[in-house]
């Protein structure tokens, strides 16, 4: 185990030990007092003093290499959080424009049209649904929304952010319009690939796959 890992106080302690530690031995071996003649003075401190050297030569490049390593988990950290953020905007973002085309009939009827387009018993293949898709406004950003929301799942915080969204999709566009897409979403695109799992769905639920795994080749 790394003094890393041992934590601040251990690490002290740890510390206090080793400094500790020749001082006890010349103590143990010379004895201690005040002593009248400068040889002894000099002796003590010349033997600490070749001891110390590089003890604490050592802790220094220690806590500079603990200095670095926190720095450089700070901007890691740093740079997660932002890239978070610009998750959580992208994502208020899409859920605000399905929001406004789930209220125009027209787009509300493409939408309509193309989930009527790809039911999953439909005899068409995975480059016809991706075109289908292609040309629904409302089914191009819905399926960004799902693609961040299952990215979201990996960290708290990104959790944190992901029911926030949820919440407003649900609210946007009805569990009803979301459940029908991903679960085509899923017959179409998803099932293909290797792993796919329920862990990775955002609407569906487990009967759903259950359903569509008689359609995996």
């Amino acid at each position: 185990m790394s003094l890393r890992k041992l934590g601040t106080k251990k690490t002290s302690y740890i510390f206090s030990v080793i400094l500790s530690i020749p001082v006890v031995i010349y103590t143990y071996e010379f004895g201690v007092g005040i002593w009248s003649s400068h040889d002894d003075w000099a002796k003590m401190g010349s033997a600490l003093g070749g001891i110390y050297a590089p003890i604490l030569s050592a802790l220094t490049l220690y806590m500079i290499y603990r200095q670095l390593r926190l720095q450089a988990v700070m901007h890691v950290d740093q740079m997660d959080w932002q890239k978070l953020q610009i998750d959580r905007q992208h994502g208020l973002y899409l859920c605000e424009k399905l929001k406004e085309l789930i209220k125009n009939p027209c787009d509300l009827k493409k939408f309509l049209l193309a989930l009527n387009q790809t039911e999953v018993y439909r005899n068409i293949s995975k480059e016809q649904y991706l075109e289908i898709v292609g040309r629904d406004e409302t089914s191009m950003l819905l399926q960004q929304l799902i693609t961040l929301l299952r990215k979201l799942r990996h960290c708290e915080t990104g959790k944190e952010i992901r029911y926030h969204l949820q919440g407003l999709a649900l609210a946007s566009l009805g569990a009803e319009n979301l459940n029908g897409f991903e679960v085509r979403m899923c017959r179409w695109h998803d099932m293909a690939y290797e792993g796919f799992s329920k862990d990775l769905c955002v609407f569906t639920d487990q009967s759903d796959l259950d359903q569509l795994s008689r359609f995996k080749k």
